[in-house]
């Protein structure tokens, strides 16, 4: 497993460390890291391209269990050159899912966007046909917040690496808008406002002039959510009001807003609410959001994330830097090391440079250290089993 280490500010206030909304998996060992498949063997293609045939079988258990490798094989290798070979095909398979059963649409959805991160650019107008279907169902209330949920993140991942279609592009911007801006706020509901709104933001980096400048009559909207019940939702609010900013003052030197007195405030209470019927973890993840949130807006100064795994580092010193670090997290979940490390496009992205290549000798030596620790936890393992049947001996 590669070495993974967050390093985050702390809050002041507790003796714990809380990297706000950074969540880092751990599941995907068998798919993910050095122990895993390598990517040029000719099993993991061969696998791969009976898993694409499998996933169009009549049987739904097949189909689903076809489709669940492919996804896994996307989240966790980097093999562009496959992707590209099997484009059409996988395009045509996805379009035909997202009208079949909510699984089968969830899955697909998820592969869209996964393939995209693979290829960008080269997955071709053809992709506009899903992301069309997309939009209609993320916009449809009668499917699930789950699914809506996802079909938000592919819609956004999809259109910033892959899309070239201006007009897509605002159609997107358009349909995650009118979710994030309507969606009834419940606890249920809070991961569709979240990811809509998250999406939405990311998206309007790669927008018009007059679209940008209709984003940003949205300040009183947003500022409306910052007193919402849901801790997800006001944390979600926080860091895209910073976004905007960020992009606003971009464009145009000391970017203010008529109601900006009213955010600073409200930002202010927020960084230091005490409230006694919140949870203590609650209100802690608040303050060190809301004092990164203050300090990007009111100071403009953006704290830094520094990300270490291996011998690299990536760092997060601006706010579009960490909404994109946090969509790819979504999306990847366990696979986001590996993508760091191997994926040219992820790379490009967050200004990585080339891929860094291990050495054999030093994949050796993490081999042989994992050995040792597991041969060291297998022997305390005993010595404690040994010691509990003396415990146990009736005299």
């Amino acid at each position: 497993m590669c070495n993974f280490i967050i390093i985050a500010a702390e809050d002041s206030d507790s003796d714990d460390s809380v990297a706000t909304h950074f969540t880092v998996d751990e599941d995907m060992r068998s798919v993910q890291g050095d122990e895993g498949e390598d990517v040029d063997s000719p099993n993991l293609m061969d696998n791969l391209a009976e898993n694409i045939e499998n996933a169009s079988h009549k049987n739904i258990s097949i189909r689903m269990a076809a489709l669940r490798n492919i996804q896994m094989a996307f989240s966790s290798q980097y093999i562009p050159e496959f992707v590209i070979k099997w484009r059409l095909t996988l395009i045509e398979l996805i379009s035909k899912n997202l009208r079949k059963t909510d699984e089968e649409i969830a899955i697909s959805t998820v592969l869209l966007a996964l393939a995209s991160l693979q290829i960008g650019e080269e997955m071709g107008a053809d992709i506009e046909d899903c992301l069309s279907t997309l939009r209609a169902l993320v916009t449809d209330p009668s499917k699930s917040e789950q699914l809506r949920s996802l079909c938000a993140l592919s819609i956004a991942v999809t259109t910033h690496v892959a899309s070239v279609n201006d007009d897509s592009v605002a159609a997107s911007i358009k349909s995650l808008r009118s979710v994030w801006a309507t969606v009834k706020l419940t606890a249920h509901s809070a991961r569709l406002y979240s990811t809509s709104l998250q999406s939405w933001s990311l998206l309007l980096q790669d927008a018009d002039g007059a679209t940008v400048n209709s984003a940003f009559g949205e300040f009183s909207k947003l500022a409306s959510f910052l007193e919402a019940d849901q801790l997800d939702i006001r944390i979600a609010t926080g860091e895209a009001l910073a976004f905007l900013y960020e992009l606003g003052s971009q464009s145009r030197p000391g970017f203010r807003l008529p109601n900006h007195q009213q955010i600073v405030e409200l930002l202010d209470s927020l960084c230091s609410d005490s409230s006694k019927g919140k949870a203590k973890r609650d209100k802690r993840a608040q303050r060190l959001t809301f004092r990164q949130v203050y300090s990007s807006i009111v100071e403009k100064d953006t704290p830094s994330l520094t990300i270490k795994f291996n011998r690299e580092a990536l760092v997060l010193d601006s706010c579009a830097s960490k909404l994109l670090y946090d969509v790819c997290c979504e999306l990847l979940h366990g696979g986001i090391v590996r993508q760091l490390q191997r994926n040219e496009l992820v790379r490009e992205l967050f200004d990585m440079g080339p891929v860094v290549e291990v050495d054999q000798f030093e994949k050796v030596n993490k081999f042989a250290r994992m050995a040792a620790l597991d041969a060291a936890s297998k022997h305390r393992n005993q010595v404690r089993g040994k010691q509990r049947d003396k415990r146990n001996v009736v005299l």
